[in-house]
């Protein structure tokens, strides 16, 4: 019996600091929300986050995450397009846009699929915004 005891506890103390290594270390999981990077002036949006944590979420809970929408466009019955530009991370590059189109599409009211489109502001208007400054 001694030597079960011994043989097993520390398997069970390895495993117990285990798990708790992992508490202090830098893992943070994130589901269940949208990870924003706080930039200067406006948040990143993560697009792997937006794609997949999105859909099917109803249009208040949208807007309350992303705020008011740039554009809205009625398409059929009970269809219809909120578009928004904003700042967003692509992973697998690891570089940022920060004049992406990001549509949703609702169905009945609930969010059925995302587009988002990469893009960086045109020359036109940084420009303009550096003359003004």
């Amino acid at each position: 019996m001694k030597k079960f005891f011994f043989s097993i506890f520390p398997l069970c103390l390895s495993f117990l600091l285990g798990l708790n290594g992992c508490k202090n270390a830098s893992f943070k999981p994130t589901v269940g929300k949208i990870d924003t990077i706080q930039s200067t002036t406006d948040p990143v949006y993560k697009k792997f986050n937006l794609e997949y944590l999105v859909v099917g979420k109803n249009s208040s809970e949208i807007e309350k995450l992303m705020g008011a929408a740039d554009g809205k466009t009625l398409i059929q019955d009970s269809q219809y397009l909120l578009d928004y530009r904003r700042q967003v991370l692509d992973e697998a590059s690891g570089q940022i846009y920060d004049w992406s189109l990001i549509t949703f599409r609702f169905n009945q009211g609930i969010c059925s699929s995302i587009d988002i489109l990469l893009a960086n502001k045109p020359i036109q208007l940084t420009e303009s915004t550096n003359e003004n400054l």
